[in-house]
């Protein structure tokens, strides 16, 4: 990867001592008002009552949205390692698969959503910033609905929701955390994660992960890396300084996916690789730099200022069939090879002010700010039509020689944005709390190379009203209206395109009732989206923005946790996502990856004291009904029921954990994203992993 000057400046500053955010200051499970990132220390339990996403203190039963946390108790207790395991806690989210990061993004309450990491986001296209680990994550926070109020930037702000990774931070206290993973598909890990104070004013955090991996698709191998060092200084009474520094490198043999319609045939091997065996495999390399100062100018006023750097390089290839050109005749199919190499980067600014005061009886949380985010992205693309050969998914000896073709078509696209957002939370009677927020955006896209050399700049205009009213203590009834807007990228139209368009409205209950150790959301939605392209009926092969798409639901998310020795989640959505308008696909056609119902059950129990004491155990369902793979719909995936279970024992310093998935060897198939084909992915077989973590 080329780092920049700036880059290397920053990583030998996260070498240098650092500041450890005084718990009396802060306070111990809240956030810095103006900062985004977690301070204190980690929730006990499933449940946490704030979240960085919302950019303030305030609470999240207080906040008219549906915002879900998987804290980092939960993430431990399930031994999950990836994204796209934590996400099938939260319903209504459709994750990307780990294998899937080049091709798309997550889907939440039907549309694709971004991924932000503390708060900013990485481009936005696909899912490449996703890390491919969570160990340097403390929590993972969900945002459903247009969040485009205070979050942009990249190619714009998420149409259904955003998901955003609350990376570790420099804490109080001494601690040094060590792991080692070892399980099936030849699972090799190992960890650390060292929090060291130097003083009152100075502290580092050191963070680093390798993993050596396969896949239950044959012959796939992956390799990735972590290394996130971090720093915290507290120079002056009031004054906070973080800086981050995040890299990772994933390296694995790019899976192409099983054509439908042989996913049921007896002579077809489901975990088969299903192309070129010799070639190269994809990389995805990310490199994040964030410094965040925030500075308390007087008793409830706080500035905040962020600098972020994103750079991601990766290079693609794939031997896959193009079933729109090159049909398959019977279970032989035509395969195509590709090379996709892309470099990306991304500057980011945002400054912000929070203001706390009283005006008469009201209460008010304001937050005004600006945001400037500059992508460059640089890409190619390359086909080898000559060289198509066939590949027989049912002779287990068929396979392709890799031939890497020469890139043909280039891609040079510059995206700015420049935004003021200005949001006020007010709280009347101490019951009624009030949201007004609304976001100025100026879009830019220009093409320097490639495309339709479009060169437009737009103007947006986003607001978000809402409401929470609190029933009784820990129970309160909310609704809110938002609205979202992104750019429309690589569009193909005889005129410019215009942004895309969202709005939701959704409204429901929230729980917060500490006593009874229940806490969470019920909420009903509508989102409509707009703009859309689709292709125009006129002028062959070029697109026109007329279509329309909705997506409409009911969705649970509940913990309950009566005591310290037992935890239960459950969650559902019934997923109502559909076109309306287009001039291809039919209206009430369903949109492609998503369930009508989709939810999870996953409980925890343990042994506090006696002869067990130390030991834990917990059991989970994760259930699914069957969903199309492309727009037009074509064929389905299957329905499912997969049950997966843990353990772990507390052994002094050490802890010992197991877990298993797909318990009972349940065979199914999932949708998977390849040029919108209708492809699948078997689901992953039963399969066990063995965690020792040493902690001082």
């Amino acid at each position: 990867m080329k780092i920049s000057t700036t880059a290397l400046a920053m990583a030998l500053l996260s070498a240098t001592p650092a500041y450890a955010q005084d718990a009396e200051q802060s306070g111990e499970g809240r956030w810095t008002p103006g900062d985004i990132v977690v301070t204190g220390q980690k929730a006990e339990g499933y449940s946490e009552t704030e979240a960085a996403t919302l950019r303030t203190a305030v609470p999240i039963i207080e906040t008219p949205q549906s915002i879900q946390v998987l804290t980092r108790q939960l993430l431990d207790d399930q031994e999950i390692n990836t994204l796209d395991e934590a996400l099938g806690n939260v319903s209504g989210v459709i994750p990307s698969l780990a294998s899937e990061a080049l091709l798309v993004n997550p889907v939440i309450r039907g549309f694709e959503a971004e991924i932000f990491v503390d708060g900013l986001i990485g481009y936005g296209d696909t899912a490449v910033s996703d890390p491919g680990s969570l160990w340097n994550v403390e929590q993972v926070e969900v945002a459903k609905g247009p969040t485009s109020t205070l979050y942009g930037g990249g190619i714009g702000a998420p149409v259904g929701g955003l998901i955003n990774l609350v990376s570790k931070a420099p804490k109080d206290g001494q601690a040094i955390d060590v792991r080692l993973r070892a399980g099936n598909y030849e699972t090799y890990a190992g960890a650390f994660d060292a929090n060291l104070p130097v003083s009152d004013a100075v502290g580092i955090r050191l963070v680093g992960e390798y993993q050596s991996t396969g896949d239950n698709i044959d012959v796939v191998d992956i390799d990735r890396i972590l290394l996130a060092p971090s720093i915290r200084l507290r120079p002056a009474e009031g004054t906070d300084i973080l800086a981050r520094l995040t890299y990772s490198k994933v390296k694995q043999l790019e899976y192409v996916g099983l054509p439908a319609f042989l996913k049921n045939n007896a002579n077809v091997k489901p975990d088969r690789f299903t192309s070129a065996t010799n070639a190269p495999r994809s990389t995805i390399e990310n490199l994040n730099i964030d410094l965040g100062v925030t500075q308390r100018l007087t008793d409830g006023v706080t500035a905040s200022l962020r600098v972020k750097r994103f750079e991601n390089d990766f290079d693609e290839y794939s031997s896959s069939p193009f079933l729109t050109f090159f049909p398959c005749a019977g279970t032989i199919c035509p395969q195509l090879d590709a090379y996709l190499p892309v470099r990306l980067g991304e500057w980011t600014v945002d400054g912000s002010i929070n203001a706390q005061f009283n005006t008469g009886g009201v209460e008010h949380n304001l937050l005004a700010g600006v945001q400037w985010d500059r992508t460059l992205y640089d890409g190619a693309i390359g086909f080898d039509f000559f060289g198509v050969a066939p590949f027989d998914y049912a002779d287990p000896n068929s396979d392709r020689n890799f031939t890497l073709p020469a890139l043909s078509q280039f891609l040079v696209n510059r995206y700015q944005t420049t935004a003021f957002y200005l949001q006020d939370q007010l709280t009347v009677a101490d019951r009624v709390h009030l949201m007004a927020s609304v976001r100025y955006s100026r879009l830019k896209i220009k093409e320097l190379q490639g495309g339709a050399g479009t060169d437009e700049t737009y103007h947006e205009v986003d607001p978000r009203i809402g409401a929470s009213i609190d029933l009784t203590e820990g129970v309160s009834l909310f609704a809110g209206y938002a609205t979202g807007s992104r750019l429309s990228i690589f569009f193909n139209g005889t005129n410019p395109p215009v942004p895309e368009r969202s709005s939701s409205i959704e409204g429901g209950l929230k729980f917060g009732l500490k006593e009874a150790g229940l806490s969470g959301t019920i909420s009903a939605y509508r989102i409509k989206r707009s703009n859309v392209p689709t292709p125009d009926p006129t002028t062959f092969f070029t697109s026109i923005q007329t279509g329309k798409q909705r997506s409409k639901g009911v969705e649970l998310d509940l913990i309950y946790e009566p005591n310290k020795a037992f935890s239960l989640l459950a969650t559902y959505a019934y997923t109502d996502a559909e076109v309306i308008a287009d001039t291809l696909i039919p209206a009430g056609t369903r949109l492609a990856r998503v369930p009508k119902h989709r939810g999870r059950i996953a409980a925890r129990y343990r042994f506090l004291d006696g002869a067990l004491e130390g030991f834990e155990m917990g059991a989970g369902m994760t259930a699914s009904g069957k969903a199309f793979m492309t727009l037009p719909n074509g064929l389905t995936s299957d329905s499912f029921a997969v049950f997966d279970a843990q353990a772990s024992y507390d052994i002094g310093p050490a802890r010992i954990g197991l877990r298993v998935d797909n318990l009972f060897g349940k065979r199914y198939f999932v949708p998977y994203q390849y040029f919108a084909q209708d492809v699948v992915r078997p689901g992953n077989g039963r399969s066990a992993y063995l965690t020792v973590n040493f902690g001082f």
